[in-house]
């Protein structure tokens, strides 16, 4: 073998791997995740919970370390560190994110999607193997420029070391997030939460609701086709809120909102203001035909589930109806009952949580049958004991890049003098 050879075969094998290599252990990871999903049907992470998590976590960066100060110099360290591995392993992440995108994250029908578990892609193993490869790349970024420090590194530190806390947290803590559902019944008390297994927890504390509000729009009026029930278009608008003395074109028609009653009971061919359970909105309209100056007064409503709907027919081929009141806010009235006896008040609201011992309620929903009638509020109680440490990562962030536009300054500052 000539010296030039032996050269060449040296330098392959000391180098780093380039985009090809790289791209290929990628792949690679990528297809022995899925196989790792069609044979088993254990979630990669979810399984792992709080002391594991730790334990996990811990091994994990002594290993990094460990791998870095004793082979520092190697093929698989130095190639982790450059640039290739890195953009391989974001580019691969990408995929697996517009995947993601691409395919709804719910249960699916198709036996392929299912087996594959490219309806679960974050608990999915071809999408771990990646982004223990992407955080490895991290990782070893990070050791080397601290092992190489300069105070020049220090925003590029923050920056990196942010990410890698932020992610490590988010992907060893999936495990110990906690997710359920609480059902309560007004002047009722409940500890019995259920997750999306149908899994029962007994609370520490108890959730007693005192009242369950819904508060409505107006409903609208509007016209629809009598064979196929669809809702037909006038002059580009679907419907109109019913606003009494208002009044609406359509064709030849003109329909004039003559008395709107909020809650309201049918009697015989007309409607009563009635605050019993189940009472729905009625409106009294009047009806012209313009062309021959005929007028019909009438009323309809839309129902509820104690009432039935009633419609006008405005000619053999349209109806007038009303819709379903579009839901303007709902919230529960509660009380969480302590151990200790203590009774919290707090007012849930839609997209205004409560902290309570690590728990985060939300206002997730009601007996959506009954509508406003509900007597029933649904809360979702959340607890991730690792999010603070996602804030964390992403506050180092946020110093990192300060501190690189603030040096930055500077030394455009002493560039311009």
């Amino acid at each position: 073998m000539s010296n030039q050879n032996v050269k060449t075969h040296r330098n392959f094998w000391e180098s780093p791997w380039g985009y090809a290599e790289s791209f290929f252990i990628g792949i690679g990871l990528i297809l022995s995740g899925f196989a790792i999903e069609v044979v088993t049907t254990n979630s990669s992470l979810e399984s792992i919970v709080f002391p594991y998590s730790i334990y996990l976590l811990v091994g994990y960066i002594l290993l990094l370390i460990t791998f870095y100060i004793s082979g520092r110099n190697t093929l698989v360290v130095q190639w982790l560190i450059k640039i290739p591995a890195s953009i391989t392993s974001i580019v691969l992440i990408t995929l697996l994110v517009m995947i993601m995108g691409i395919i709804p994250q719910t249960t699916s029908d198709s036996e392929f999607i299912s087996s594959f578990g490219l309806n679960r892609i974050t608990s999915n193993w071809a999408f771990l193997f990646i982004l223990v490869f992407f955080l490895s790349c991290l990782g070893m970024v990070i050791i080397n420029r601290i092992a190489l420090f300069k105070w020049s590194d220090v925003g590029f530190v923050l920056n990196h070391l942010g990410l890698f806390i932020a992610l490590i947290a988010g992907t060893f803590g999936i495990g110990d997030l906690q997710r359920m559902v609480i059902e309560v019944n007004e002047n009722q008390a409940n500890f019995i939460a259920v997750d999306k297994y149908k899994n029962e927890f007994d609370l520490d504390f108890a959730i007693y609701l005192e009242d369950f509000v819904r508060e409505e729009y107006n409903p609208k009026i509007a016209i629809v086709d009598n064979n196929d029930g669809q809702i037909i278009s006038n002059n580009g608008i679907n419907s109109y809120l019913i606003i009494e003395g208002n009044t609406y074109s359509f064709k030849n028609y003109s329909i004039e909102i003559m008395d709107y009653l909020e809650s309201a009971a049918r009697f015989g061919d007309s409607y009563h203001r009635n605050n019993e359970i189940g009472s729905p909105p009625a409106v009294k309209i009047k009806v012209t035909n313009n062309d021959i100056g005929d007028q019909s007064v009438d009323w309809i409503s839309c129902g509820s589930f104690t009432q039935q709907y009633l419609s006008y027919k405005l000619n053999a081929y349209y109806s007038i109806v009303m819709t379903i009141p579009e839901v303007k806010k709902f919230e529960s009235n509660i009380q969480i009952l302590t151990k200790d006896g203590e009774r919290i008040p707090v007012k849930l609201e839609v997209n205004k949580p409560y902290t309570y011992e690590g728990w985060k309620l939300y206002q997730y929903g009601y007996d959506e049958t009954k509508a406003k009638w509900s007597t029933k509020s649904i809360i979702e109680l959340v607890r991730d004991p690792w999010l603070p440490f996602v804030y964390l990562g992403i506050f180092m962030m946020i110093l990192g890049s300060v501190y690189i536009f603030w040096v930055g300054s500077k030394i455009s500052g002493r560039e311009v003098k």
